[in-house]
């Protein structure tokens, strides 16, 4: 699969390790000059690009028109919405996936068409109500 990252740091570190495993064509786009370096170092296998993720323009120059997924990790929901929204619109990415920090975004971007949302802090509350 064609998979894109978003921003993110620790997590798309883990992530990419993990995605890489199944041999995916993945696409990393953060705005970190520094930690696009060290990603660029680290995966050869790769296609790194530096640049705001949340731009149609870096967007268009990373490659992600028809991708199967992308998965938006930055550190601000809004960003993220952003992100997932231009994916999907403008370059017919199949699959959106991202994280939220604010547990009440969950719903809000389901209904702004985001397909997966993820929030850990929603998460977690679900799993401690459930086991007890």
């Amino acid at each position: 699969m064609k998979i894109g990252i978003a921003g993110g740091r620790e997590e798309a570190d883990y992530l990419i390790g993990l995605l890489m495993k199944d041999k995916h064509r993945l696409i990393i786009i953060n705005d970190d000059r520094t930690y696009c370096e060290h990603l660029a170092a680290e995966y050869d296998k790769v296609s790194v690009v530096y640049g705001n993720p949340g731009s149609e323009e870096v967007l268009s120059d990373a490659g992600i028109k028809g991708a199967d997924v992308i998965i938006a990790l930055s550190g601000k929901d809004a960003d993220n919405l952003e992100i997932c929204q231009l994916a999907k619109q403008m370059f017919s990415v199949r699959k959106t996936v991202c994280m939220v920090k604010n547990p009440g975004n969950v719903e809000i971007f389901k209904e702004l068409g985001i397909d997966q949302v993820i929030s850990p802090v929603h998460i977690l509350a679900q799993y401690i109500t459930q086991s007890s």
